[in-house]
């Protein structure tokens, strides 16, 4: 008798892979010399794709667009199909189906992902994967595969290995993760101190205690299958199926700076030849243990550099901000971000661009007119050809130290509420199921802090204007029983209409509410 699947057995939890996105892998594609779609007008299939929480963003967001999910999970389709049904998703289809078994059809896609994917299945599998996108990518078509990689995994698979033995062969989630549970507790109970492997193996600990979830515990800890390879091995397999190399989605992880100093220019060397073996040494240098990695035909002959001519064409996201009280290196100014991370630049067209879209974040905003404008603004005395490459090779060189977003056609959403705002769909139906954690507009996880946002989204339908928002949150709040800080004695009225103008701009910030008809993502002129 069969068992059940994994996946149906456990709901694995809903997430969003930004990387994956196909804004994001199209200006990567360009930058290497690869034209790939539009996510505006483009199909795009995802192979393990869960309830396509994703490809629900994607299909709001691109309406002209196609996307195709597929599944062995039949209660992880359902519950996608409910959402896609309730929101009215024409342009989305979902199917559960045995990958060996299924064939997509005969039109070509665009964009193929599948993340979480090919460490976790059988060999047939996987190989079944890479001729897909062999038979059925478009010539500029682009492919995205994440796995576990060598040599880092081998530490972690130390953990599986002992996790796997310690639960036994019964899958039944309900014994084998309290024994995973309980077993890590036995480990460091066990260990001796002061050594090496103690030490080794307590970090791996550490790491897994400190983001355990038993829905994530059971399928990535416990799973029956988990293969990692190093890139020399994936890239192996997929150039069997006349695929290449493009690039990594995290970026920033391909550069020469994640090594040490005295190492970067054995890599600089071996890159000019063969940049899949430097990025080999790089993951053995670094230990990398998780890979995100883009590819396409080998007929379309990527490049193994980055082109910064490519950079005007794109769309640029930043949350940089001039550094208060900091002044950059020669007499520059110095950048910094809420997350980490700093640049200098004294190049006052790039001082301007930055100021701009830093001041819009999370909006994308076209380089072109971005460097229209900044040049405007300072009045530049260079040719329009000489600053362009400036700020190109810039761009290019914060884009690789994960300083910057590049994209393609990226997501829109409000910057300011109009006089009558729409919540994103999605967040409005999630928030209306009770959930408190929601997906932006961008699309990234938003988590609610207070039940007057909640209700807020709930109140931005897009009928409604102020006086009506009010009206509806006040009502909210009453029905629901709860309550919401007033402060100095005021009533939730006069506390709601004095905080509402702010609670609109919140939540505009998080990428939560519609862009409005003529709204515009450039530049303020």
């Amino acid at each position: 008798m069969n068992e059940p699947f994994a996946y149906d057995q456990v709901e694995y939890p809903s997430l969003i892979h930004p990387q994956m996105h196909p804004s994001r892998l199209a200006a990567i594609a360009r930058l290497h010399g690869i034209r790939a779609a539009a996510p505006g007008s483009c199909r795009l299939l995802e192979v393990g794709c869960g309830d396509g929480l994703q490809l629900i963003t994607l299909a709001m967001a691109y309406p002209e667009s196609r996307f195709v999910g597929v599944d062995l999970s039949a209660k992880a389709i359902a519950r996608g199909e409910r959402m896609r049904e309730s929101l009215g998703l024409a342009n989305l289809q979902l199917v559960a189906a045995d990958l060996m078994e299924w064939q997509p059809g005969p039109h070509p896609f665009d964009y193929v992902v599948a993340h979480g994917f090919y460490s976790w299945v059988p060999e047939p599998v996987r190989q079944r994967l890479l001729r897909l996108c062999d038979m059925h990518l478009g010539p500029r078509g682009i492919a995205y595969v994440s796995y576990n990689a060598l040599p880092g995994s081998h530490l972690r698979r130390m953990l599986w290995e002992i996790l796997q033995f310690h639960a036994g062969t019964d899958r039944d989630p309900a014994t084998s993760v309290p024994r995973a549970r309980e077993c890590l507790d036995l480990l460091l109970l066990g260990m001796p101190d002061n050594t090496r492997y103690r030490t080794t193996l307590a970090g791996e600990i550490a790491d897994l205690k400190a983001r355990l979830n038993p829905q994530v515990l059971f399928h990535d800890d416990l799973a029956p299958i988990n293969d990692p390879c190093t890139l020399d091995q994936f890239m192996r397999a997929a150039g069997s199926h006349g695929l290449a190399f493009v690039a990594e989605a995290s970026y920033h992880e391909m550069s020469l700076y994640n090594a040490h100093p005295d190492a970067r220019a054995m890599l600089e060397e071996v890159a000019q030849d063969d940049l899949v073996t430097k990025e080999q040494y790089l993951d053995f240098f670094t230990g990398r243990r998780f890979r995100q990695t883009i590819l396409c035909r080998s007929a379309a002959n990527p490049c193994p550099r980055a082109d910064p001519a490519a950079i005007p064409e794109l769309d640029l996201v930043t949350e940089l901000a001039p550094a208060a009280g900091q002044p950059g290196t020669d007499g520059g100014m110095h950048f910094t971000r809420r997350s980490s991370g700093g640049l200098d630049t004294n190049d006052t067209v790039v001082q301007a661009m930055l100021i701009e879209c830093g001041s819009r974040h999370p909006q994308a905003l076209p380089v072109a007119s971005l460097l229209e404008a900044a040049r405007d603004s300072v009045a530049s005395e260079r040719t329009v050809a000489e600053d362009t490459q400036r700020a190109a090779t810039f761009l290019l060189r914060a884009f690789q130290a994960g300083l910057v977003e590049l994209h393609v056609d990226a997501p829109r959403f409000a910057r300011h509420a109009s006089e009558r705002p729409a919540a994103s769909r999605l967040a409005r139906h999630q928030v209306e199921a009770g959930e408190t954690q929601v997906i932006s507009l961008r699309p990234s996880i938003v988590q609610l802090e207070d039940p007057v946002t909640c209700g807020l989204l709930l109140a931005l339908d897009g009928t409604r204007d102020r006086d009506a928002i009010l009206s509806f949150l006040h009502g909210h709040l009453a029905r629901t029983g709860t309550s919401a800080p007033t402060g100095d004695g005021a009533s939730l009225a006069e506390a709601l209409e004095a905080g509402i103008d702010d609670a609109l701009e919140r939540v505009c910030a998080l990428a939560l509410v519609c862009e409005a008809p003529g709204d515009t993502a450039g530049p303020a002129g």
